[in-house]
């Protein structure tokens, strides 16, 4: 090495790298590039359904896509640290262009040149000169006026080195903070969903008419306790000549130890909320209460009838095996595609042998003859009770949303419709001793606006006498 060839110094390797990562986080590319990112997650998530039990995955999915899915965190992405991390990556890029832009906004703000001299007349808009046969004192008086109708704010008076007053007047001067609003109100709005998604839940429950729950059974395929009991009273529902609801509604209690506490009939998008839970009204039907069965010989003899309360294991009389009550449906679709009406579904359990499942017809009693075996099932006698199912939902951040929401339309609003507007004016008196007045002033935005408004006041000012 020359003696005369240049020696980097290890000490600019620091701030040089601290700059390339400042740009870096303050560049529009990155902000391109993860709202690219999310918006093709969003989609993602909302094609993918999150949250739901493995074997529904494996309906729709071959076991090896499942595997893939799995690990890349594609069934519950919204809580996988990669959409975590581009989400902390935007809020950060947020801040950085805050910071960044703080500087020249509170300069913007606190820059204020009383005098209007010859160099700031340069830069000022409808610059206008007026002269009056009146003294200083009375133009004083009637621009003060004039010009308070629109500058409402106490206005500051500074005398010149030739004797002539400078008259500044400002409005709007905060309105360049709405930058400053909205980035903090999208950082409030993710510090709520990020709050709400993992101190939070969202759940379905259907609760029979008459009886009441204490559990919730999550997306995510957890169950919930509640501090409270949710009953439904009664269930109604109303519908249009062609068979499509009209109004549904559940009458609702909570009890705690026993006692109602509150008590609200819910509709679709008028909720009942206790203790920071809400329940929606979403959905409602017809379960099974109390179930007869015939056990028939494929001869057609009857063997025997079982009463199998929904949802419960029983024997299934004369025969080893075990049998539950698992599905029912008001119209069940056949394999060809035709209309079967009210169906049953029944998981047989035998002593040997793997679990089966049937489906039992209403309207085709003998239908399950054609599983084959010994006997067959057919339903005897069926007693439904109509039940309500309500979404639930627990978000802590939802107060975090709407403040973040709030400030977020006020910044917008803000940005658009406000302006930081600054006026000059001179009086003197010139060489023939008239009074003269010289105006001039400046807008952030919306300067044709302001170029009217100036044009008025000067009009205004001009019919002074």
């Amino acid at each position: 090495m020359s003696a005369d060839e240049p020696v980097k110094s290890a000490k600019t390797d620091g701030p040089d790298l601290i700059a390339k990562i400042w740009d870096f986080l303050t560049s529009l590319k990155l902000v391109v590039i993860l709202l690219l990112i999310l918006s093709a997650l969003s989609i993602a998530g909302t094609v993918i359904e999150q949250n739901k039990p493995l074997q529904e995955y494996y309906r729709f999915y071959q076991p090896g896509t499942v595997a893939l899915f799995m690990k890349l965190g594609l069934f519950d992405m919204y809580h996988s640290w990669w959409f975590v991390a581009c989400l902390s990556l935007l809020a950060l890029n947020i801040t950085a262009c805050t910071i960044d832009r703080y500087r020249g906004i509170m300069a913007g703000m606190r820059k204020r040149n009383l005098i209007l001299d010859e160099k700031l007349s340069k830069s000022l808009q409808n610059l206008t000169t007026i002269q009056y046969a009146l003294p200083l004192d009375a133009v004083e008086k009637k621009m003060t006026e004039l010009v308070g109708k629109g500058f409402s704010g106490k206005h500051v008076v500074t005398t010149a080195e030739d004797g002539s007053s400078h008259y500044f007047f400002e409005k709007g001067k905060y309105s360049r903070l709405a930058f400053f609003m909205t980035h903090l109100s999208i950082l409030i709005i993710f510090l709520g969903a990020m709050v709400g998604s993992f101190f939070g839940y969202k759940g379905y429950v259907n609760i029979l008419e008459g009886e009441a729950i204490s559990q919730v059974g999550t997306r995510a395929g957890k169950i919930q306790n509640l501090n409270f009991q949710v009953k439904c009273n009664t269930f109604d529902a109303e519908f249009y000549p062609g068979g499509s609801p009209m109004d549904y509604r559940s009458d609702l209690s909570v009890l705690q130890d026993g006692k109602e506490v509150v008590r609200k009939t819910i509709r679709v998008n008028d909720p009942l909320t206790f203790e920071g839970i809400t329940f929606y009204q979403s959905s409602y039907g017809s379960q099974p209460d109390q179930i007869t069965l015939d056990v028939v010989n494929k001869d057609g003899s009857l063997r025997g009838t079982v009463t199998a309360p929904f949802g419960q294991r029983v024997d299934i009389p004369g025969v080893g095996d075990k049998m539950e009550t698992a599905d029912f449906k008001e119209h069940y679709h056949m394999s060809d595609g035709s209309e079967g009406g009210r169906a049953l579904d029944v998981h047989i359990f035998p002593e040997k042998g793997q679990e089966a499942e049937a489906w039992l017809l209403m309207n085709n009693p003998d239908y399950d003859k054609q599983r084959g075996g010994e006997y067959y099932l057919r339903v005897n006698d069926l007693k439904l009770k109509k039940y309500t199912g309500l979404q639930v939902n627990k978000d802590p951040g939802e107060i975090l949303v709407w403040l973040g929401s709030i400030l977020l339309i006020a910044g917008i609003m803000i940005a658009f419709f406000m302006s930081h507007k600054k006026l000059w004016i001179s009086l003197r008196t010139d060489r023939k001793g008239r009074s003269e007045l010289t105006i001039g002033g400046t807008a952030n935005k919306n300067r044709e606006a302001f170029a009217r408004e100036m044009e008025q006041m000067i009009q205004s000012l001009k019919e002074v006498s």
